[in-house]
């Protein structure tokens, strides 16, 4: 008796993953109805002046010259900190952007995946994105007695994995013009303000 309990017990919780399975497979087929300017309330902006102060060596050459050793781990540990946060900024615009172009052509009844230009750049910049926050990571794990000898030095971070950052970033924000393109002015400026 328990036996037979158990069996249809089993037999149940079956039929019921299968059902919530199916549901979820029927579920992910139906798309729902994108609105083009929706995509500029999902972008986190990218300062990039303040980019491009970061990982330049001269700053961090002058930095070096006039701090004294620990005030200058100290100031190194802060810029790295911003930098984790534009990297993280980055890697979350370009993941939006490659989702919305995979949306927007799957509703419009285009081939998705990758290969369209938008898709290329917003790859690259993941990339960059991925070992370059794994190198700051690892910077600010290093107790400060450590980069005594060596100070992590952020304008090594321009290049990472073979691609220059700033410049991808730059190639994802031309990508991402030219595919929303159809926005009205200012959505359009809206898009581009907030890359």
């Amino acid at each position: 008796m328990v036996v037979q309990i158990f069996v249809w017990l089993i037999l149940t919780c079956s039929v019921l993953q299968l059902i919530y399975f199916l549901y979820l497979a029927w579920a992910s087929t139906t798309t729902p109805k994108l609105i083009l300017g929706d995509v500029v309330h999902y972008l986190y902006p990218v300062d990039a002046s303040l980019l491009a102060g970061l990982l330049d060596p001269a700053v961090d050459f002058e930095l070096c010259w006039n701090l004294s050793p620990r005030r200058f781990r100290e100031e190194q540990r802060r810029r790295m900190r911003i930098y984790r946060e534009l990297l993280r900024r980055m890697a979350h615009n370009s993941a939006v952007l490659a989702e919305f172009d995979n949306a927007m052509r799957g509703y419009n009844n285009l081939i998705a995946g990758p290969g369209s230009e938008l898709q290329e750049a917003a790859i690259k910049v993941r990339i960059y994105c991925t070992f370059s926050r794994g190198r700051v990571r690892m910077w600010l794990w290093l107790p400060n007695a450590f980069c005594v000898v060596a100070p992590p030095r952020l304008a090594r971070l321009r290049k990472a994995a073979g691609l220059d950052g700033p410049n991808a970033y730059e190639e994802l924000k031309t990508a991402a013009a030219a595919a929303f393109a159809q926005l009205m002015p200012a959505e359009f400026e809206a898009l581009t303000r907030n890359l």
